[in-house]
């Protein structure tokens, strides 16, 4: 099946809105083998979207557009698909009946403006609209189905799973291949591009690197069940001392599902990363149960006043040091009465670096039942960049001491 989507919408060219829609139709189309071909958003004009309507339909089987269905003056994917068929826009009877039965339960009356959202192709086929007031619709044209479903994010979603998802499965026989997605942090992407080359992968799987946010994501997609599952043991072996797992969102829901599980909390002492951590944990649903707090001990006096980080250390080792990192992962574990906890301190640029200790260079402390361990890194790229790295890497080792007990 080759497709094509279609994102039509002009705030989509001028970056008021971010189309969402095209990455969870690809993702959800990757998932049986057919990844969409093309994807190509088009502003609000009539005619340059019937003529891409005439000639994309000439090449592709399914064409896929999200947007222009609303009732305003500038949703005309309804229009300029019926000028494309050949056939005249009319009253659909379900469609008038599904947005006046949607606006009634919402308390709003049907006017005159509202016309415009129920006149569609002449012969359409129609897709429901289980979250709002445009139902989705279809024609066919050259040796393209071109299928037309809302721009809203929430609403196109349920409508290309429960709706158009089982008819291009049916028409297209398409079947769902294994998909694993291999989780790997601070690694250079060049390592695991060589250990691939190495595999010979046979042409039947499909391998894809993702990088980015300080972690890399190896993609393996195909029927061969057995290959893509020796290639994830091998990667796995190579990288153990990198690897966060396999079709995992998120490593902080991981974190916060596990220990949900376990029934233990956690707490943070942050210096560089200034609540980027906590930010990360708390962006989760459920994190109430097992975070306990922070304390952004940004100076050297909440350090050594409220994390107990002796004088006599900071004055020896300096604030960003091994040494720091330990007492304040325990000092923070101690005052939060946490199962475990975990402390950032470092220098995220660009001033403050001395010529022992460059921009880049943080060190993050782990301590829990079973002791206290420190780890040195050494994070490229400009002050953001490191703040992310540092509190991504930090969740990293947290996960690893959480499934260690």
């Amino acid at each position: 099946m080759r497709s094509c989507i279609l994102s039509i919408g002009s705030e989509l060219l001028e970056g008021s809105v971010v189309d969402t829609n095209s990455a969870f139709i690809g993702s959800s189309l990757s998932h049986y083998g057919t990844a969409p071909d093309m994807i190509r958003m088009v502003k609000d004009n009539k005619e340059e979207i019937i003529s891409l309507f005439k000639s994309l339909s000439k090449e592709f089987d399914v064409i896929l557009t999200t947007g222009g269905l609303g009732p305003t003056f500038d949703d005309i994917t309804a229009e300029c698909l019926a000028c494309a068929c050949g056939v005249d826009v009319t009253l659909n009877e379900k469609a008038y009946k599904h947005m006046k039965e949607r606006l009634e339960r919402a308390g709003v009356l049907l006017n005159k403006e509202h016309e415009h959202q129920y006149m569609l192709p002449c012969g359409c086929n129609l897709y429901y609209n289980e979250k709002g007031t445009a139902l989705g619709f279809s024609m066919h044209l050259n040796k393209a189905d071109i299928i037309c479903m809302p721009g809203v994010p929430v609403e196109m979603k349920t409508m290309f799973l429960n709706e158009v998802l089982p008819v291009l499965k049916e028409k297209f026989s398409l079947k769902e291949i294994t998909y694993k997605d291999l989780h790997f942090l601070s690694i250079p992407e060049s390592y695991i591009d060589t250990a691939i080359r190495n595999l010979q992968i046979s042409s039947d799987t499909e391998c894809i690197i993702n990088a980015g946010s300080g972690k890399v994501i190896v993609k393996l997609r195909g029927h061969n069940h057995q290959e893509i599952d020796g290639i994830s043991k091998v990667l796995v072996s190579a990288f153990k001392e990198n690897y966060l797992g396999d079709n995992i969102a998120d490593e902080a829901k991981l974190i916060v599902d596990l220990l949900n599980g376990k029934k233990q909390t956690v707490s943070f002492a942050e210096s560089c990363t200034g609540g980027l951590l906590s930010e990360y944990i708390t962006n989760i649903s459920g994190a109430s149960a097992v975070f306990m707090g922070s304390v952004v001990s940004y100076d050297n006096s909440v350090k050594q006043n409220v994390l107990n980080v002796p004088k006599d250390i900071l004055k020896e080792y300096g604030a960003v040091s091994a040494e720091c990192a330990s007492f304040m992962a325990n000092g923070v574990k101690d005052l939060m009465k946490t199962d475990y906890s975990v402390s950032v301190t470092g220098i995220a640029g660009p001033f403050g670096a001395t010529d022992t200790k460059p921009v880049g260079l943080v060190y993050i402390g782990t301590a829990c039942k079973n002791g206290t361990s420190v780890y040195k890194n050494i994070f490229n790229g400009d002050r953001q960049q490191v703040r992310m790295r540092s509190a991504k890497k930090a969740l990293f080792y947290l996960l690893n001491i959480i499934k260690d007990n």
